[in-house]
């Protein structure tokens, strides 16, 4: 299979995930209203509050994931998808199937966390 095969691929399980991240965002991942809390003792509501506290910080972190992927998406277009924004080089295949929504080579990444240590 060639790179452009394979980054098809990449590009057909990017959609999904989006298309699979928008549904999730259409609904909530609380089954109980607000007014329930109100309803048992103080174990409850703490659990409650835990549970709401957990959804949230879901949501968020799914918002971030589907704010890359459309990244991902817009470089596909652009056809600079898996080019590293650092080198300007190709990231290699196998880190793109690893982690598709990289930016960086494996070098870059590197160069930057070891900047940020000092």
């Amino acid at each position: 299979m060639t790179r452009t095969d394979r980054l098809q691929k990449l590009k057909v399980n990017l959609l999904s995930r989006r298309d699979e991240l928008r549904r999730r965002s259409g609904r909530s991942y609380d089954s109980k209203s607000s007014n329930d809390s109100a309803i048992g003792d103080a174990a409850d509501i703490a659990q409650y509050n835990e549970m709401s506290d957990l959804n949230s910080h879901l949501i968020s972190m799914e918002a971030d994931e589907l704010s890359e992927i459309e990244n991902a998406l817009k470089k596909f277009h652009n056809d600079s998808y898996g080019i590293c924004e650092v080198t300007g080089k190709p990231i290699p295949i196998a880190r793109l199937e690893a982690m598709p929504l990289t930016r960086y080579s494996v070098e870059a990444q590197r160069e930057s966390e070891r900047q940020a240590m000092v």
